[in-house]
């Protein structure tokens, strides 16, 4: 392949090493930077592409992050490069979100192994632990789009249907504890009976 064709297994190597080291926090938190690297950067999906990916993601088994890793890849160069392009670079981008991780739990590793150094470590879990919440509302925030949601002015009846079906869900399961599988399931249904 020449270099310019083999500069995307580069990019999707260093897009999800990106995410994946600076990803604090699981994949929620790692979503909006994720959502960052797929739409804004590299415009490998669109916002409703991405939305239906991450749905289909937390249904396969394995950790969403991966699931997105490799199925982002598949899909950024399936046209391109074809059944051992695609092999190639979910193979890239996995091992982009793999590797960050090994550093992570090496260095925290050495940090438990030498006492000395604990306080540095609780000084900076002080400092990096407001910014999950923080990303996790970023993604939150990313994924409520008109694509998504629809809009009132365009397609009412299917922006008062979502509002209301992320509503009872975030009640249902905040408040009254019911089963987060059970609500989706529940909401399946429903938004499929009035959609």
């Amino acid at each position: 392949l020449p270099i310019s064709a083999m500069l995307i297994f580069l990019v999707l190597f260093l897009s999800f090493f990106q995410v994946s080291f600076l990803g604090m926090g699981g994949n929620a938190a790692a979503q909006a930077l994720l959502e960052h690297e797929v739409i804004t950067l590299h415009h490998w999906f669109t916002p409703a592409q991405m939305a239906n990916l991450m749905v289909f993601c937390r249904m396969l088994p394995g950790g969403t992050g991966l699931n997105t890793a490799t199925l982002t890849a598949a899909l950024a160069t399936a046209n391109k490069f074809g059944f051992w392009g695609t092999i190639a670079a979910s193979i890239c981008s996995a091992a982009g979100l793999i590797v960050p991780s090994t550093f992570w739990t090496a260095f925290y590793t050495k940090i438990q192994e030498k006492r000395k150094y604990q306080a540095f470590f609780e000084c900076a879990m002080v400092v990096l632990r407001p910014l999950v919440p923080g990303l996790i509302a970023a993604a939150a925030i990313i994924m409520m789009r008109t694509d998504n949601f629809g809009s009132p002015s365009t397609t009412p009846w299917d922006f008062w249907v979502s509002i209301f079906l992320f509503l009872s869900t975030l009640i249902g399961v905040g408040y009254y504890h019911i089963n987060a599988l059970f609500m989706v399931v529940l909401c399946g249904i429903t938004g499929w009976i009035l959609l």
